[in-house]
């Protein structure tokens, strides 16, 4: 009798053990695949990131070079891991914000746009 039941038990570990492998394996694809979705979504914008525009320009707050992460501790403890563009004080994003908005303004209306063309004014950094 216990046998029995032993064998019950264990089949409905391995049971539950399957069904979170596969959420597990699903979970895992859903996320390569938005991984995938946004890289070409990124690729087919014709201006850079948010995060781009507000890292070309210099910090007011702490004085950080154009290109440099800024100096705020408290804003990387913080920062959301997705998005690199907490870990800049507010005030870059705000001047990243207005740079990419007078650049979207003097680009061509969406159906004259070459496709894969940019329409940025930031510096092309060589590698």
């Amino acid at each position: 009798m216990n046998d029995l039941v032993q064998e019950r038990i264990d089949a409905a570990r391995q049971k539950t053990a399957a069904a979170k492998r596969a959420r597990q394996e699903l979970a895992e694809a859903r996320q390569r695949g938005l991984r995938a979705r946004h890289a070409t979504k990124l690729r087919r914008t014709p201006w850079p990131s948010l995060y781009e525009y507000a890292l070309a320009h210099g910090c007011a707050t702490c004085k950080a070079k154009p290109g440099v992460l800024c100096v705020a501790p408290r804003k990387a403890a913080a920062a959301v891991p997705t998005d690199p563009i907490t870990r800049l004080h507010a005030a870059r994003q705000r001047a990243g914000v207005r740079h990419k908005e007078l650049d979207v303004g003097r680009a061509p209306w969406a159906g004259e746009r070459t496709p894969g063309k940019r329409y940025d004014t930031l510096p092309r950094v060589q590698p």
